[in-house]
Protein backbone atom coordinates (compact mmCIF):
# COMPACT_ATOMS: atom_id res chain seq x y z
CA UNK A 1 0.00 0.00 0.00
CA UNK A 2 1.19 3.60 -0.80
CA UNK A 3 1.10 6.77 1.15
CA UNK A 4 2.40 9.73 -0.87
CA UNK A 5 3.71 12.56 1.80
CA UNK A 6 1.50 15.48 1.92
CA UNK A 7 -1.21 13.54 0.62
CA UNK A 8 -3.37 13.17 3.39
CA UNK A 9 -2.58 16.65 5.45
CA UNK A 10 -5.21 19.28 6.09
CA UNK A 11 -8.44 19.66 7.48
CA UNK A 12 -10.37 17.91 5.19
CA UNK A 13 -8.91 14.33 6.41
CA UNK A 14 -10.34 11.93 9.21
CA UNK A 15 -9.59 8.73 10.21
CA UNK A 16 -7.48 6.59 12.24
CA UNK A 17 -5.17 5.19 9.32
CA UNK A 18 -3.58 6.98 6.21
CA UNK A 19 -3.25 4.25 3.78
CA UNK A 20 -4.45 5.11 0.49
CA UNK A 21 -4.48 2.20 -2.64
CA UNK A 22 -1.64 3.05 -5.48
CA UNK A 23 -5.22 3.43 -7.58
CA UNK A 24 -7.01 5.69 -5.35
CA UNK A 25 -4.07 8.38 -5.00
CA UNK A 26 -5.84 10.16 -8.08
CA UNK A 27 -9.37 10.47 -6.90
CA UNK A 28 -8.43 11.45 -3.72
CA UNK A 29 -6.04 14.69 -4.60
CA UNK A 30 -9.06 15.15 -7.02
CA UNK A 31 -11.41 14.95 -3.31
CA UNK A 32 -8.68 17.33 -1.76
CA UNK A 33 -8.40 19.71 -4.09
CA UNK A 34 -12.50 20.40 -4.73
CA UNK A 35 -13.46 23.11 -2.80
CA UNK A 36 -17.23 21.48 -2.59
CA UNK A 37 -15.81 18.44 0.21
CA UNK A 38 -15.54 19.63 3.40
CA UNK A 39 -14.42 16.32 5.07
CA UNK A 40 -12.85 12.96 3.56
CA UNK A 41 -12.65 9.82 5.49
CA UNK A 42 -10.68 6.93 4.79
CA UNK A 43 -12.27 3.52 4.50
CA UNK A 44 -11.65 -0.16 4.43
CA UNK A 45 -9.32 -1.59 2.31
CA UNK A 46 -10.19 -5.19 1.19
CA UNK A 47 -8.21 -7.14 -0.92
CA UNK A 48 -9.41 -8.52 -4.44
CA UNK A 49 -8.18 -10.45 -7.37
CA UNK A 50 -6.59 -9.12 -10.34
CA UNK A 51 -9.40 -6.93 -12.23
CA UNK A 52 -9.78 -3.59 -14.22
CA UNK A 53 -9.35 -0.27 -12.10
CA UNK A 54 -12.52 2.03 -11.31
CA UNK A 55 -14.72 4.29 -9.56
CA UNK A 56 -18.08 3.83 -7.93
CA UNK A 57 -19.95 6.94 -6.75
CA UNK A 58 -23.23 6.68 -4.20
CA UNK A 59 -25.12 8.98 -2.79
CA UNK A 60 -25.53 8.70 0.67
CA UNK A 61 -26.51 11.22 3.48
CA UNK A 62 -24.58 14.58 3.65
CA UNK A 63 -22.34 13.26 0.59
CA UNK A 64 -20.66 10.66 -1.01
CA UNK A 65 -19.56 7.12 -0.68
CA UNK A 66 -16.75 6.38 -3.37
CA UNK A 67 -15.65 3.23 -3.87
CA UNK A 68 -11.91 2.83 -5.76
CA UNK A 69 -11.30 -0.68 -7.02
CA UNK A 70 -7.43 -0.73 -8.17
CA UNK A 71 -5.68 -3.77 -9.69
CA UNK A 72 -5.39 -5.76 -6.60
CA UNK A 73 -7.50 -4.09 -3.78
CA UNK A 74 -11.41 -1.91 -3.52
CA UNK A 75 -10.66 1.22 -1.25
CA UNK A 76 -13.67 3.14 0.36
CA UNK A 77 -13.87 6.64 1.05
CA UNK A 78 -16.54 9.52 2.45
CA UNK A 79 -17.01 12.38 0.84
CA UNK A 80 -19.13 14.89 3.02
CA UNK A 81 -20.42 17.63 0.25
CA UNK A 82 -23.17 19.56 -0.35
CA UNK A 83 -23.27 19.82 -4.10
CA UNK A 84 -22.31 15.84 -4.82
CA UNK A 85 -22.61 16.30 -8.94
CA UNK A 86 -19.87 18.55 -8.91
CA UNK A 87 -17.90 16.57 -6.92
CA UNK A 88 -18.34 13.64 -9.26
CA UNK A 89 -17.24 15.04 -12.26
CA UNK A 90 -14.43 17.02 -10.77
CA UNK A 91 -13.25 13.39 -9.25
CA UNK A 92 -13.93 11.27 -12.77
CA UNK A 93 -12.35 14.32 -14.98
CA UNK A 94 -9.17 13.56 -12.91
CA UNK A 95 -9.39 10.02 -13.25
CA UNK A 96 -9.65 9.79 -16.55
CA UNK A 97 -6.95 11.65 -17.25
CA UNK A 98 -4.44 9.73 -15.54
Amino acid sequence: MSHIKGLLKGAKFNGRHSTVIPSAIPAVEAARDSPHVSKIALGLITPIRAAQEHLKFTSVSGGLKMQVRGTHAVQIFWLYTIRPDAVIAEITKKWDER
